[in-house]
């Protein structure tokens, strides 16, 4: 045992040696900076004459003595090379790099020597008690890194030393550096400071590098910060259940500064990595809620949930499906528009759609879309039910319902009140994704889509005019109104529209609409009235004579037929005004009802009136 302590403390000597000459080097000595870094070499190299010096005490079995001691010296020996690489980077001045190699030669033969020493022929590592805290750790963990984006690193080490060292290898690679003196205190800035990467010494007092691990692991926050195991404990079985535990690497002292930087490197574009997933993970969840909360307010909950969960639910194409249509307009906007601010226009619109949605989807509807102020629902798909048709009509009647709660609003935002007609129609369409690859949309085409726009363009404010269809499919009871037969573009024949005035149990939904006396006027007020072609005013005129008043309804008299269901405008005030003509009473009387109306015209027809006809 003698032979091989003096076979350490022979390349111990050397570098001493080579040190004293070192520091008389010009170079050096009036380098402040250099010349602590050759000091800290040689005080390494007495610390490890020192603890060469205690060998003599040790007794045949004093393996863990003895474990300690290799421990310690291969930190003190990564203070020679750690500091020695150092100083061949910063002095260019060539006696001196020669001094610092043969430094760093003996060091490299100081170790090859170290490992080969022991206490006797049966002292094995793989038996120390240091050793056998490896054997503690279960295997199998499972990991679940988190790291973050800062680039620090805590260097935990009890030895003041070789962690003077390490951060002062990392500082010079730029990295930011927190030290921890125990596996107590590396805990305490784990959860404070959060640090970008661990670099942990296994052997130490209070708290050894392993129990450390297991608390980072057992704790949700800690365990996603990378840890790399630094030590003088050279075992191969231990290293693998360091990185079994959850260590994301595992380097044995003394380190080679290249192969630390290396190292670390390689664990931090891991880390960047696995953020960038984290945070696409993040993102896309953010989507999804994104896509939730908004197009949950135009779509039916079973559209977004397959969108979100189906791929096929984002493929083109479609399929044949029997469906009720609802369409709802509000009555005299564009006139409106025209009258209002941007801002609010915009905000009427919101009141009317927020209160619609919010029926919509009560019903299980599913907005098809918003176009300008017309709504377009399905009932039916994606999915259907037996009942698809009566809760079309229910919603068509709880939509007129909730105009009032619109108007209640519109009025707080000094906004004009609305009406709204329904139309609602039964039949096959195509349901599907409609578009293109970089934009589709969920919806319905077909004949009797159009159809349904066609009855709904017949309708009055506050009215629900139904297909034949939709009254036949339906097994609620439905309290019809007037019926109607009005020939439609794209129908052969005339079509018999049912009125809706209310809707029977499980529903039990009614409207509340008594009807005005008519108020006959002792002056007839003459009316020119211009027959209306799409948006614009058509070349057909009349001329007709207003005898009587309802609220919104007109009495006329024409000496010509006038068309049924047709839209037009009144002629002769400074804004436009519209009306529909919306019924044919006995020697040539009509019923006119307002669709839009300024105040000039309102103050005439009010003009002169009286109870009675």
């Amino acid at each position: 045992m003698d032979d091989q302590r003096q076979s350490l403390q022979a390349p111990l000597a050397s570098v001493q040696a080579f040190t004293e000459s070192l520091l008389e080097q010009d170079a050096i000595s009036q380098s402040s900076e250099l010349k602590a870094d050759v000091k800290k070499i040689a005080k390494a190299a007495v610390t490890m004459t020192e603890m060469l010096a205690s060998i003599s005490g040790f007794a045949q079995d004093s393996q863990t003595e003895l474990s300690r001691l290799r421990h310690d010296l291969r930190n003190a020996i990564g203070l020679v090379d750690g500091y020695g690489d150092m100083l061949l980077e910063d002095c260019d001045d060539e006696v001196a790099g020669d001094y610092i190699r043969q430094i760093r030669h003996q060091s490299r033969l100081f170790q090859g020597r170290l490992e080969q020493f022991n206490l006797g022929d049966d002292g094995k590592v793989a038996s120390d008690p240091i050793a056998a805290i490896f054997k503690s750790f279960k295997r199998g963990i499972i990991r679940d890194d988190r790291e973050h984006m800062a680039a620090s690193i805590l260097v935990v080490d009890d030895n003041d030393s070789s962690r003077d060292l390490l951060a002062h290898q990392l500082q010079r690679q730029n990295y930011m550096v927190i030290e921890a003196a125990s596996g107590a205190r590396c805990l305490e800035i784990m959860r404070s400071a959060e640090p970008d990467l661990v670099l942990l010494d296994l052997v130490m007092p209070d708290m050894n590098g392993y129990e450390v691990l297991q608390v980072i692991r057992a704790d949700e926050a800690l365990r996603r910060i990378p840890v790399v195991v630094v030590s003088g404990m050279q075992d191969e079985e231990g290293a693998v259940r360091c990185i079994d535990a959850g260590a994301s690497d595992y380097l044995l002292k003394p380190v080679n500064g290249t192969l630390l930087r290396a190292r670390i490197g390689a664990s931090l574009e891991a880390k960047r990595w696995r953020d960038r997933e984290r945070e696409y993970l993040a993102e896309l969840e953010k989507s999804q809620r994104f896509i939730r909360k908004i197009f949950g307010r135009y779509l039916s909950d079973e559209i977004v949930q397959r969108l979100l969960d189906d791929n096929d639910g984002l493929q083109l194409g479609g399929e044949l499906r029997q469906v009720t249509i609802l369409m709802a307009d509000i009555r005299g906007f564009s006139a409106l528009s025209q009258q209002l601010a941007p801002e609010q226009c915009v905000q009427l619109l919101n009141n009317y759609f927020a209160a619609m949605t919010e029926v919509i989807q009560r019903f299980r509807g599913t907005v098809d879309e918003f176009v300008g102020d017309g709504i377009l629902v399905i009932f039916g798909a994606p999915l259907s039910d037996s009942d698809d048709c009566d809760r079309a009509l229910a919603c068509a009647v709880a939509m007129q319902l909730a105009v009032e709660t619109v108007n209640e609003r519109n009025r707080a935002d000094n906004l004009p009140e609305i009406t709204i007609g329904i139309g609602l129609n039964t039949g096959d369409v195509v349901a599907g994704n409609i578009g293109s690859e970089l934009r589709s949309k969920y919806g319905v085409v077909g004949h009797n889509v159009n159809l349904t726009g066609r009855i709904e363009s017949c309708t009055v404010g506050g009215q629900i005019l139904a297909a034949p269809a939709t009254i036949a499919a339906s097994s609620v009871q439905v309290l019809a109104g007037r019926r109607i037969s009005v020939s439609l573009k794209g129908m052969g024949d005339a079509v018999m529209l049912t009125e809706v005035l209310g809707v029977g149990m499980p529903y039990d939904l009614l409207l509340e609409s008594a009807p005005e006396e008519w108020q006959s006027y002792k002056r007839n007020i003459s009316l020119t009235l211009s027959v209306m072609a799409g948006k614009k005013n058509g070349a057909k005129q009349f001329k007709v004579e207003v005898c009587a008043r309802a609220g919104e309804s007109l009495r006329v008299v024409s000496a010509e037929v006038l068309p049924a269901l047709a839209d037009v405008s009144i002629e002769g005030f400074e804004v436009a005004c519209y009306a529909k003509i919306t019924e044919q009473l006995s020697g040539g009387e009509y019923v006119l009802t307002l669709t839009s109306a300024n105040m000039q015209l309102r103050s005439l027809l009010q003009m002169n009136s009286s109870r009675g006809r």
